[in-house]
């Protein structure tokens, strides 16, 4: 024991100082059934009472329709029609036209810190 412990037994002893009445879990059942009220609890709903009514929910829609309405309107009236055999030509111009020459392989190849090795490797099919 904890030389604490043996002052505290010495000055209060061993006996136990709490105690219960006589009879006290007897009637304890009966006492505690008394204090119960009789009626029944009150049933609450916690559901919500307000209902959605369908004038909400179609100006909703709606409003939702005609946004889209003039979305898509704004974006065809800013969207340029492309003539694809134009497109075509362009692209097939700008590859056979001499800017297209070494330089600008460099430059791009530069940008994408990709040397002539790596290159090389890639379409030989060798791994890094």
């Amino acid at each position: 024991m904890i030389t604490g412990e043996k002052d505290i037994i010495n000055r209060c002893g061993k006996q136990n100082p709490f105690c219960v009445p006589e009879g006290y879990f007897e009637n304890l059942t009966g006492r505690i059934m008394a204090n119960i009220p009789a009626e029944e609890a009150k049933v609450i709903s916690i559901a919500p009472t307000k209902k959605f009514s369908w004038k909400g929910w179609t100006s909703l829609a709606a409003a939702c329709i005609a946004g889209a309405v003039v979305c898509v309107n704004v974006y065809n009236n800013k969207t340029p029609s492309i003539d694809s055999s134009k497109l075509m030509s362009n692209v097939t111009t700008y590859v056979n036209d001499e800017a297209y020459d070494e330089a600008y392989q460099q430059e791009v190849l530069n940008y994408a810190m990709v040397d002539y090795n790596d290159v090389y490797n890639y379409m030989a099919g060798n791994s890094y």
